[in-house]
């Protein structure tokens, strides 16, 4: 009895043993490459000019590190584009980190950046995100869908139309709606004290706005300010200057304005001011109030009408003056401050003429 017990014993370890052994020899998988990899949105709209980013490619279950190239990019025609999208131009690129605290000038942002020439968009050769920068302001508008490929350890394969990417036209500087509103004030003279606003709608009747983009480069911005008939009011004058902030001995006493965020490089004239960018998008943080730009115009150089309440307004509806049927006349001179609320942040970099006209002010 104890030989029989003995041998089965014996007989199953000798099994395990060859089972061992047998399962040793057979070659296993390492790692998998799925076929069914998406994008969990496959449409990425970039406008140009401006950095953004796609939602990573969902690898479902494959194994990493994968490696993400670019193959083809077709045209709504389906002609292959690569050249279009392989074009690489200059672009500002970070070298550290950006410090608000310290990095408060031109030169000091600069010295933190470095010029290096890349595709308007690129793949992240891990993630598969697709990340535009400034270059794509020379990308032509519209549709393109693009092939990858994606090895790892197992192999590689194409992933055909995984990605369709919309180029548009977008606003260069973002005002209204984007930043905020334009809201003109009537002030209490040599004072930031306000006596209500004047107008603080999306659709600011008061304030007719004429932005242009006339160069790539240099990153400047000029910036005037004329009253209804045209009339330019003077920066070197004082005629418009820095918006006092209201209250006893504030801080800042100054709310902010272009000059804080470049005061190393603002510059006027007898027409506007003007400062150097270093980067988009400009200004890099808010100082506060958001992207909002707070001018005044001191009351012994502006005669201000008065007018009745605006319940609403439609894009392009401007105040018409004299003949508008919410003309009441004229407040009393040298009185009062007029106060103008500009929002403003540049998203595609470039050289641009900012011109404000205000509809309900007379320079005098």
């Amino acid at each position: 009895m104890k030989k029989k017990i003995k041998f089965r014993l014996n007989y199953y370890i000798s099994l395990l043993l060859l089972t061992v052994f047998a399962l040793s020899c057979t070659k296993v998988e390492k790692g998998y490459l799925s076929p069914t990899m998406a994008y969990a949105v496959n449409e990425f709209t970039v406008q140009k000019g401006r950095t953004s980013s796609s939602y990573t490619l969902v690898n479902d279950g494959s194994s990493i590190p994968m490696v993400i190239k670019m193959i083809h990019v077709y045209d709504e025609t389906g002609k292959i584009v690569d050249d279009i999208f392989t074009k690489t131009y200059p672009v500002s690129v970070w070298t550290e980190a950006y410090n608000p605290a310290t990095d408060t000038t031109y030169a000091a942002i600069m010295a933190k950046h470095k010029m290096v020439e890349m595709a308007p968009i690129n793949i992240n050769e891990t993630s598969g995100q697709f990340v535009s920068n400034p270059a794509t302001v020379y990308l032509p508008s519209g549709r393109f869908t693009f092939d990858l490929e994606v090895s790892n350890v197992v192999g590689s394969q194409v992933l055909k139309s995984i990605m369709t990417i919309v180029i548009q036209e977008g606003k260069t500087i973002e005002t209204s709606p984007e930043s905020g509103s334009y809201s003109v004030y009537r002030m209490v003279k040599n004072s930031g004290s306000s006596l209500g606003a004047l107008n603080n709608m999306p659709n600011n009747p008061f304030v007719m706005e004429t932005i242009i983009r006339y160069a790539d480069t240099p990153n400047i911005i000029t910036y005037s300010i004329t009253d209804k008939n045209g009339k330019h009011f003077n920066p070197k004058l004082k005629e418009f200057n820095k918006r006092p902030n209201s209250g006893l001995n504030p801080i800042p006493p100054y709310l902010q304005n272009l000059q804080d965020y470049a005061p190393d490089t603002y510059f006027e004239t007898d027409t506007s001011i003007s400062v150097k960018y270093p980067l988009v998008p400009f200004p890099i943080i808010s100082l506060g109030n958001g992207f909002n730009m707070y001018y005044q115009i001191p009351t012994r150089f502006v005669q201000i009408d008065s007018t009745s309440s605006y319940t609403a307004n439609a894009p392009g509806n401007y105040y018409k003056g004299t003949t508008d049927s919410h003309f009441l006349g004229y407040y009393i001179n040298d009185s009062y401050d007029y106060s103008l609320r500009t929002p403003l942040r540049i998203q595609v970099p470039g050289a641009y003429l900012v011109r404000l006209k205000l509809l309900n002010t007379t320079h005098r």
